[in-house]
């Protein structure tokens, strides 16, 4: 074979080879781009391709590429850094218009524009720091006269600025919290943030009941910001002023809620923030027969069927999903135990038969599922013996009496059963004879 065909054939190689390299290379770069910007492709390759111009006119070295690794952190680390500017020079505008509004004490007029820019952009970047998990901006949230500004923007929450700057002003609020942890301790919960964000939910909600559709002024977003803020402050866990904790519990207050998930339609996201509230606020009681929610579903039942409410939270159940993701409680758990907590009162007038087999049989999964020795099962057996004593599960009606004898023997026959689980087991069988079988230990 002729040599020159030999090395034209390797050259092609040698070519294909180098492509193939070539587009793995700008591949990954514009991958690592989107992942990082959630921007389009389209944007990320135009990125890369400006990157990859400008790399190209520089002639680097191996040292050299190390030191530009060493800049970029200094970049990052460095008190002048444009973020930590930026966000000083927006703070301290909306701190200017809060005072002049507060001043004049009327709507803002010819300064509208400039505050609503300032918060617009101000929201940007924080969105852009939290979804990066970066916590650059945390230091300077804990200086004094930073806390100042932020109070100043707070403040705009009571003041007649429009309802889409409030919901912007209270998502600007929850993104300080994911920043700054302690932000909401410290500078948010005792704040009159809280009681305007109340109040700018019942307003929205009546804006959208009275339309029956979202208003033109952004109504469901300001719920959506406002919600979220306040399951931020719950979820803290600390205690809130007296009337601020009043007004959480009102039951107007609570019936809107409820009123705004049966009648959201199908808006996932608004069902799903404002049932994320009810979870987070239901955490706190610890007392069925002194908990606002409970007591407020038992009131408007005959007006409000709660059917929405019911049915996600099967399903979320169903699905092992905790939207609260509490890691010492699961929120839907806690829920339902407190539905038949109160002598099933309130579980009578809210739940459908198919309802409490639906809910035994997706226990009696777990039971299966999960390990013995798995600490969560210790909850699913707490809600089945709360279940099982409201007498609305019978021997007729459950659908899972085999499936559950056979986790209860596993439990009861293993030597690695939790102590908490087999006293339940037993008061279970003890109260319900028809669950028990010859071949079960009785035993504590």
């Amino acid at each position: 074979m002729d040599d020159s065909i030999i090395m034209n054939n390797n050259d092609d190689d040698d070519d294909n080879n180098t492509i193939e390299h070539s587009d793995e290379i700008v591949s990954d770069i514009i991958s690592l781009i989107h992942s990082t910007t959630h921007s389009s492709y389209v944007i990320c390759s135009q990125l890369s391709s400006k990157l990859i111009s400008y790399l190209s006119q520089i002639h680097m070295n191996d040292n050299q590429w190390h030191d530009l690794e060493k800049a970029v952190e200094r970049f990052d680390q460095s008190i002048d850094h444009p973020d930590l500017r930026r966000f000083r020079q927006l703070i301290e505008t909306i701190s200017i218009c809060s005072n002049d509004c507060e001043e004049r004490n009327y709507t803002l007029g010819r300064d509208a524009n400039t505050l609503f820019e300032s918060i617009c952009q101000l929201q940007e970047l924080l969105q852009s720091h939290v979804n990066l998990h970066c916590t650059l901006l945390s230091k300077l949230i804990e200086q004094n006269d930073i806390q100042l500004h932020l109070i100043d923007v707070m403040n705009l929450t009571g003041m007649n600025v429009g309802n889409q700057i409030h919901g912007i002003l209270c998502d600007i609020v929850h993104l300080l919290c994911q920043i700054n942890r302690t932000f909401s301790v410290t500078n948010v919960i005792d704040h009159p943030i809280v009681s305007n964000c109340i109040r700018i939910i019942q307003t929205s909600i009546n804006s959208i009941c009275s339309t029956e559709i979202f208003s033109g002024d952004n109504a469901k977003p300001t719920v959506i910001f406002a919600l979220r803020l306040l399951t931020d402050l719950l979820l803290t866990n600390e205690s809130f002023p007296v009337h601020v904790y009043g007004q959480l519990s009102n039951c107007v207050f609570l019936k809107s809620i409820f009123d705004l998930i049966e009648n959201s339609g199908e808006d996932n996201e608004l069902i799903l923030t404002a049932v994320k509230f009810i979870l987070s606020f239901n955490l706190r009681f610890d007392y069925p027969h002194e908990n606002p929610i409970m007591l407020t579903l038992l009131a408007v039942n005959e007006q409000i069927s709660c059917r929405e409410l019911i049915e996600r939270l099967i399903l979320l159940f169903n699905r092992s999903v905790d939207p609260i993701e509490c890691k010492t409680t699961n929120s839907i758990i806690k829920f339902f135990s407190d539905l038949f907590g109160d002598q099933a009162t309130t579980s009578d007038a809210l739940l459908y038969d198919s309802d409490r087999r639906l809910i035994v049989e997706i226990i009696s999964r777990e039971l299966s599922d999960r390990s013995i020795t798995d600490e969560a099962t210790t909850t699913y057996l707490s809600l089945l013996e709360l279940i099982l004593r409201s007498q609305s599960i019978t021997s007729e009606t459950c659908t899972r009496i085999d499936e559950l004898q056979t986790s209860f023997r596993a439990h009861l026959y293993a030597e690695n059963c939790l102590k908490q689980n087999r006293f339940i087991i037993n008061e279970i069988l003890r109260q319900h004879c028809w669950l028990s079988t010859n071949d079960m230990p009785f035993y504590l």
